[in-house]
């Protein structure tokens, strides 16, 4: 058999540590090694006890590896003494029930056991459960001790030795879960699907080179165990799939939309989503599973839902073009219906929301079905001689914007191509899939009813009602989806950190309703530690913008590449005021914008709106202009029409910095001028309380550092 290669993920992390000038005399070698014969001076020896081997990079720097008759994997890179220390420290095995490749520390196995038997902090969570029972969910031997003896002040510790398949297994049974036994696997260990989440095999030079240049990638669209039951699941008619975020929605998402496109060559498959800027991500994921985008099932369609709106609409009217009305074309005309009319308490803020979110939210288009709409979660209540009143406003300005007229709003649109779509026969898709559910309206709901006939695993929506941004929650069976009794969801978190997810569910309090009416709570559970959170108080933009270049170019000695760095506002101007000049503070480095226009492969950092940031993920995030006069946005709150209308805006701009510092897997920084915005006073409170998270969550004034 021929001698195969690969690497760990402790491996990659070790690397991304060391500056570029090693980095590049690291690769050299394993290159080197990939091919033999061993590259000059690499002393490749066992090290003592005959665990692992060591070969040397140069005179400082040293890589930990296992080796035998047909497998090297390289698993650490270092400093000599950090590198031997690590491999003393570490265990590298088939597990001999699960049959995965494992590596885990055995660093603290004695010193937690005998913490716990001096002292008990807390109840042992798994104390109850047999030794067998535990080493046949992939606990290694070594380790059963020692989680045994855990109680809930110890998981943090146990996350950093237990492998991550068996983790996960105990951290559903640390909330109480049924966790049934793995299934016997009989091939390779190497690609045993546990084994795929912490190591990469390669075969040639070219793959290893673009193995260790794109480890990121891999990671993307890996799927856990605990989402691969859902991508196999069948279910009778819609089903849902909730999750805070980071518990990898878009990623179950995908992998659905490959093994339906995969099993039924013949049928059609629709992979959608609300924004553009999430679907080029989205076909960038999946030409990374497929292999290459030329190999992505020819069946399956990636679009998101506007788009193939108007490409429905513009099916059925092929002598028009589809102009959309601008907001302002069409609150002018509006301001204009109103004229001199005298419409009692009603206020030009409240009307402009009547028409947004019932009008033309709901696709109203006569005075009778203004008067049967429940007008639900509206703050005024409007009577029938009032909404008469309010048709006389409404009623020609429908007349200038409509499917009849030359230009007609997004929603009118998307109502249109779902009334289209229910004529179709047979229809365009056998089987729906969306990702960020939550931000569909009425209108595209229905045009998602639309496009497939209903049967079994005809839609599967994943969203999480917390990242609910651009519409307002209403009942989903009120268009025909109805998901009662197919709802699942998900709680792992494997994109942020420990203390990354902790602060969010701070600024995050209490649980959202979905679009079902169903309560999302938004608790997760993290796998993953890391450094500390950093808010930063300044005084002025200078000092924020200051405060921002010392961090990008502190994040790029670190190792990131410009392509794993995004930076987020509230503002558009705070781009071009504080971003900006920090970039050209720092110099050589490239802005990418995150515009729909431009690829997302384009090299750069990142930058861009908060309303951008939905559905992406970089390992570093700079969330800027987090002051109370940035957010809540004065503008949008100016904008509501009543109580009930403030009370939502207050949401959604809570939602949109949820999004914000939900979307970085290892670092994140969080500035503003002035006052604070008043979504953090919980997480800054928080500190001064002695919340659990106070040692990992760093508060300072950028000019009083002591502070």
């Amino acid at each position: 058999m021929a001698m195969r290669f690969g690497f760990s993920d402790t491996f990659q992390d070790s690397l991304s540590k060391l500056d570029n000038q090693r980095q590049q005399q690291v690769k050299s070698a394993m290159f080197d090694l990939q091919t033999g014969p061993l590259p000059p001076g690499f002393d490749f020896k066992k090290l003592q006890g005959g665990k692992f081997w060591s070969g040397r990079i140069n005179q400082g720097i040293r890589m930990i590896m296992h080796r035998d008759e047909d497998l090297t994997m390289a698993l650490y890179v270092g400093p000599r003494n950090d590198a031997h220390a690590w491999a003393r420290n570490h265990r590298f095995q088939e597990h001999p029930e699960t049959k995965s490749l494992q590596l885990f520390s055995v660093e603290h196995i004695t010193e937690r056991v005998i913490h716990q038997e001096e002292v008990t902090i807390g109840p042992r969570l798994f104390a109850r459960y047999d030794d067998e029972y535990l080493h046949r969910l992939g606990v290694p031997e070594e380790l059963i001790p020692s989680v045994k003896q855990a109680t809930e002040e110890d998981l943090t510790q146990l996350i950093d030795d237990v492998p991550p398949d068996a983790m996960d297994r105990l951290m559903l049974l640390s909330e109480g879960k049924t966790v049934p036994v793995p299934k016997g696997f009989q091939g390779d260990p190497l690609e045993h699907p546990d084994t795929k989440r912490s190591f990469v095999t390669v075969q040639v030079r070219s793959d290893l080179a673009a193995a260790l240049e794109y480890p990121w990638a891999k990671w993307m669209v890996f799927l856990h165990p605990d989402q691969q039951d859902l991508v196999g699941a069948s279910f009778s008619g819609p089903a849902k799939v909730s999750g805070p975020a980071g518990t990898g929605k878009t990623i179950l998402a995908l992998h659905r939309a490959f093994r339906l496109a995969k099993e039924s060559p013949s049928e059609q498959v629709l992979l959608t989503t609300y924004s553009k800027t999430l679907s080029d991500r989205i076909e960038h994921m999946a030409s990374i599973l497929a292999g290459g985008a030329e190999l992505i099932p020819e069946n399956l369609t990636v679009m998101h839902i506007h788009r193939l709106a108007v490409q429905i609409w513009s099916d059925h009217n092929e002598e028009r073009v589809f102009k959309a009305a601008e907001p302002s074309e069409v609150n002018e005309a509006l301001e204009a219906a109103i004229g001199l009319r005298i419409l009692g308490p009603m206020s030009l803020e409240l009307i402009l929301s009547e028409w947004r979110n019932v009008i033309d939210y709901w696709g109203i288009s006569d005075l009778e079905a203004y008067r049967a709409i429940t007008r639900s979660g509206r703050g005024t209540v409007l009577g029938q001689n009032q909404r008469e009143e309010l048709w006389s406003v409404f009623g020609p300005v429908l007349e200038n914007f409509s499917e009849s007229s030359d230009a007609m709003t997004w929603s009118q649109m998307t109502f249109a191509a779902a009334r289209l779509a229910r004529q179709e026969n047979p229809k365009r898709y056998r089987h729906v899939i969306v990702d960020e559910s939550q931000d569909f309206g009425p209108a595209e709901l229905q045009l998602t009813r639309a496009l497939a006939d209903s049967d079994s695993d005809d839609i599967f929506l994943c969203g999480d009602a917390a990242q609910r941004i651009f519409r307002r929650p209403f009942s989903w069976s009120s268009v025909g989806v109805h998901i009662q009794g197919r709802s699942r969801s998900l709680s792992a978190n494997y994109r942020n950190t420990q203390e990354i997810q902790k602060f969010a569910q701070t600024v995050l309090l209490g649980t959202a309703v979905g679009g079902d009416g169903e309560q999302e709570d938004n608790e997760s559970v993290s796998l993953l530690t890391g450094a500390a959170p950093s808010i930063k108080i300044c005084d002025n933009e200078s000092e924020e913008t200051a405060c921002l270049a010392e961090w990008l170019e502190e994040m790029v000695q670190l190792g990131y590449n410009q392509g794993d760095i995004a930076v987020f506002t509230r503002r558009t101007r705070t781009l071009g005021s504080v971003c900006d000049p920090a970039l050209r503070l720092v110099g050589g480095l490239k802005r990418r914008d995150l515009q729909d226009s431009r690829p997302a492969s384009e090299e750069g950092i990142s930058f861009g709106t908060m309303h951008r940031a939905k559905g992406l993920e970089f390992k570093a995030v700079a969330v800027v202009g987090c002051g109370d006069h940035d957010i809540p946005d004065k503008d949008a709150l100016s904008a509501s029409g009543d109580e009930g209308d403030r009370q939502e805006v207050l949401g959604v701009e809570l939602n949109l910095l949820h999004v914000a510092i939900t979307r970085p897997r290892e670092r994140l920084l969080v500035t503003c001028t002035g006052e604070p915005s008043r979504f953090l006073d919980t997480a800054l409170g928080g500190r001064d309380a002695g919340n659990n998270y106070e040692h990992r969550l760093t508060v300072e004034s950028a000019q009083h550092p002591d502070n």
